[in-house]
């Protein structure tokens, strides 16, 4: 019967690449897969389902369990997040969650984000570790990642856990490090906690900052930010890089909005409202992302009513890295 039943999966056209069948349905987060490739899938891999009726992806999962002595393998499946609100049903079809069946899919908006601390997923595909201000806090790297630029340094320890150096401190002799700490992360809601400091010898000068964003998913396109950036001690006066960066000068409140273009590049905007200033000003910026390269640029402005080109009224922002 299992034999029938393969080659008749195999002469269907819609299923001919996938790697195995939805066959029974346990419950709402459990199902059973016949998998036709173990060497794609195994047990505590990645799946993805894709709707036979919608053709779309619908929802990720992992192998808790499977039979290798017959073939078809069943293989038990905890789902794990539901990208928008289709039921799993019998005969859907699994994918092991590859960077390339995500692109053929076209695995919607931050749907994929439940795959944070999955090896072989690209950075394109996961939350932003920095929002192309780098003073401004993203959200934790995995465990053994690395984000690098000529400006900052970021390590993962673990998931949940981050180092960070920001390189443009040094020409001006202030030792830095900071750390990140992920507090929460569901599909509801994602808070990371973060802290830096720097400490200038010669001059006996310091710079604290302490902040964290809370991210807020609103559909499969859309997610909404909250950033909090306290900055202690912002008068040094030696720091002659860091001035024409602009960094570390004021504590602000940003409310950014991401949205996930079809090509998983990111469109950031949101106001900013100036702790220092009393001001409100914004920032509009455009991210393009491949596998580990990203790279930003946009407008920005501590205060709308300053229609003048300049620090203290509009001007570029702009940041590359590497995430790796």
């Amino acid at each position: 019967m299992r034999i029938i039943f393969l080659f008749l999966f195999l002469s269907l056209p819609i299923v001919s690449f996938a790697n195995g069948l939805v066959s029974e349905i346990i419950g709402p987060k459990e199902i059973i897969a016949d998998v036709f490739d173990a060497s794609e899938i195994q047990v505590d891999s990645k799946i993805i389902i894709v709707s036979r009726r919608a053709k779309r992806a619908i929802a990720f999962g992992t192998v808790k369990k499977m039979d290798l002595s017959v073939s078809p393998h069943p293989a038990l499946i905890v789902i794990e997040e539901i990208i928008e609100n289709d039921l799993v049903m019998y005969k859907d079809l699994i994918y092991p969650a590859s960077y390339q069946i995500m692109k053929d899919q076209k695995v919607p908006g931050f749907g994929s984000l439940s795959l944070s601390g999955y090896d072989g997923i690209p950075s394109k595909f996961k939350e932003l570790a920095s929002f192309g201000v780098f003073t401004s806090e993203g959200h934790t790297l995995d465990k053994n990642e690395y984000l690098v630029s000529p400006f900052q340094f970021q390590y993962g320890v673990t998931n949940n856990f981050g180092l960070k150096m920001v390189n443009a401190l040094w020409p001006d002799g202030y030792a830095n490090i900071g750390v990140k700490y992920r507090v929460l992360r569901n599909r509801h809601a994602k808070i990371t906690v973060s802290s830096f400091g720097a400490y200038k010898i010669q001059s006996n000068d310091y710079i604290l900052q302490t902040g964290g964003v809370i991210t807020l998913p609103q559909n499969a396109k859309f997610q909404n930010h909250l950033m909090v950036n306290i900055i202690l001690d912002p008068q040094f006066s030696d720091a002659h890089a860091t001035k024409g960066l602009g960094l570390f000068r004021n504590s602000d409140i940003r409310n950014i909005t991401e949205y996930i273009t079809d090509d998983w590049n990111r469109i950031l905007y949101g106001p900013t409202y100036n702790v220092e200033l009393q001001t409100l000003g914004g920032t509009a910026s455009y991210m393009w992302i491949w596998d580990t390269f990203h790279t930003s640029l946009g407008i920005a402005t501590q205060d709308f009513s300053n229609l003048s080109f300049g620090t203290n009224g509009y001007y570029y922002v702009y940041d590359f890295f590497w995430r790796f």
